[in-house]
Parts: C-alpha cells; sequence; structure tokens
C-alpha cells in the first residue's frame, strides 16, 4: 500500500487558501448586515429627537456616531436621509462593494411644526 499523507497534505495547502477566503468574507458580509441593522436603530432615535426638537442633540448624535445626515423638505412630510461608510476588509468582496460600501437608510416622518 502506497501513503498518502503527502497527497493529503498538498490538498489541504491548495484548499485552506479558498477557505479562509470564503470565511473572511461571510464575516465581513456579517459585519455589513449589523451596521445596517444599527443604522436603522440610529434613525429610530434620531426621529425622536426630532420630534422632541432636540436639534443640537441630533448633530452631536450624528457626529458621534460618524453619520452623514440630509433633511429632503416636502409640504408636510420631512424625509430623514443617514448614510454611512463600511469598510470592506475581504479580498472577494472589496472587488465586488468596493473597498468602501455605503449604507443607506431613509424615514419619511410628519414636519415637527
Amino acid at each position: 500500500m502506497k501513503d498518502n499523507k503527502g497527497q493529503a497534505l498538498v490538498e489541504f495547502i491548495i484548499v485552506l487558501p479558498i477557505f479562509l477566503l470564503l470565511i473572511i468574507s461571510v464575516i465581513d458580509f456579517g459585519n455589513i448586515i449589523y451596521k445596517k441593522y444599527s443604522l436603522e436603530n440610529d434613525i429610530d432615535v434620531i426621529t425622536d429627537m426630532y420630534n422632541e426638537g432636540d436639534y443640537e442633540k441630533i448633530n452631536s448624535y450624528v457626529n458621534d456616531k460618524n453619520i452623514e445626515i440630509n433633511y429632503i423638505d416636502g409640504d408636510e412630510i420631512l424625509t430623514i436621509n443617514l448614510t454611512k461608510d463600511v469598510k470592506v476588509i475581504s479580498p472577494l468582496l472589496n472587488i465586488v462593494l468596493g473597498k468602501n460600501y455605503e449604507i443607506t437608510i431613509d424615514r419619511s416622518i410628519y414636519r415637527n411644526e
């Protein structure tokens, strides 16, 4: 019988980098989903602050979290747009999504007058 230990080692060395790239991509994709969920929670907090009239608090909250905020005025409805960049570290997702992936969340509320 032949000794196949060398063959298994070569196969392992060939498969290991591919497996590691897939694992890192899954972790990176999970990070993007987590950041989007976190941004949706942030927009809930910001709309509550807006309804209370705490505009200075909104600005400090946005600056602390490194979030870009935009307001789109309508007649009776105000649309709040939050944008955050997520750094992509996986080489596979880096090719598809780019180095920085931009997450955007919108919320429309009645204007506070």
